[in-house]
């Protein structure tokens, strides 16, 4: 066994040993990988329920280590809803939650179609494209997964959950009509970014996303040339950056091609500001490829 995984199971022994899900919560306990998650479930249930987050503000997917605060929690909740592929599940939370009978398992993975793609194959081990939150259509997928779910788990409070979960599906299909009209004339048909964040949302409007990130890793000269060199070919101005990542190697490529580098945050506990943030951007922002 490794020592990761000895490390996994120490913590989990200590968890229980701690406590044997704790019922005396005033309210009931559910996690969640990520804060978009979050917002998604504050939108539908309210304050009834307390939401435990396993990856903290300014942290990565890609390398987060369990808390014992957070694992105490993960003890304690009814449901965990995943994402589905993230490193950080597939390394760190499902060997838990394997151990875990008595907690409910939601992966919103499991409703929508995925993209194959080498961004976090370094460290997940797989090559499944795990950012599935950046799709407006994926939302209401992952909305729809939680609406269900806790009006089953919680019956007695169904009336409000469906309420709210109308609520923030008009939202949601508000945004997306005002996307679908944003590129109905492709007038931003690629774009560069350091981690390739944006895969589903660049899939649903047929646009081209240029990743700086080599596989997951950081860009060798070659590639950086390479990725140049293709942003000078199509006219490419545009450069997103996720603000858990350096900006040195984005700078670089803006001064090269006199672009311009724009921090996202595809985090953000708010998704619905956060999506409207990135439209604007590719709004306000000409990215048009050359002919």
């Amino acid at each position: 066994m490794s020592i990761k995984h000895l490390y996994i199971y120490a913590i989990l022994i200590i968890c229980v040993a701690i406590s044997c899900k704790n019922k005396s919560n005033e309210k009931p306990i559910v996690s969640v990988s990520i804060l978009p998650q979050k917002y998604f479930i504050e939108q539908i249930a309210g304050d009834f329920l307390e939401i435990n987050v396993m990856i903290p503000p300014g942290m990565s997917p890609a390398n987060c280590d369990l808390s014992m605060a957070k694992l105490q929690k993960l003890n304690d909740s009814d449901i965990c809803f995943s994402m589905g592929h993230l490193p950080f599940e597939t390394t760190h939370l499902y060997p838990v939650l394997k151990n875990k009978k008595d907690i409910q398992v939601i992966h919103h993975s499991d409703n929508i179609e995925l993209i194959g793609g080498g961004c976090c194959a370094a460290h997940a081990g797989e090559g499944i494209d795990p950012h599935i939150w950046m799709s407006i259509a994926n939302a209401n997928s992952i909305a729809n997964d939680i609406y269900n779910t806790l009006a089953k788990r919680y019956p007695k409070q169904e009336s409000k959950l469906r309420i709210n979960y109308e609520a923030l599906k008009i939202q949601i299909d508000s945004i997306s009509t005002t996307t679908e009209q944003l590129f109905n004339n492709k007038r931003h048909s690629a774009f560069l970014i350091y981690h390739p964040a944006l895969t589903y949302f660049a899939n649903d409007y047929g646009l081209e996303q240029i990743a700086i990130e080599d596989e997951g890793k950081e860009p060798n000269p070659m590639h950086l040339k390479k990725v140049i060199d293709t942003a000078r070919q199509k006219g490419i101005k545009l450069i997103f950056i996720q603000k858990q990542f350096d900006l040195t190697n984005a700078q670089s490529i803006a001064k090269e091609i006199g672009g311009k580098v724009i921090p996202i945050d595809p985090l953000e506990e708010n998704w619905i500001e956060g999506m409207k943030i990135l439209i604007n951007i590719f709004k306000t922002t000409q990215t048009t490829i050359q002919n």
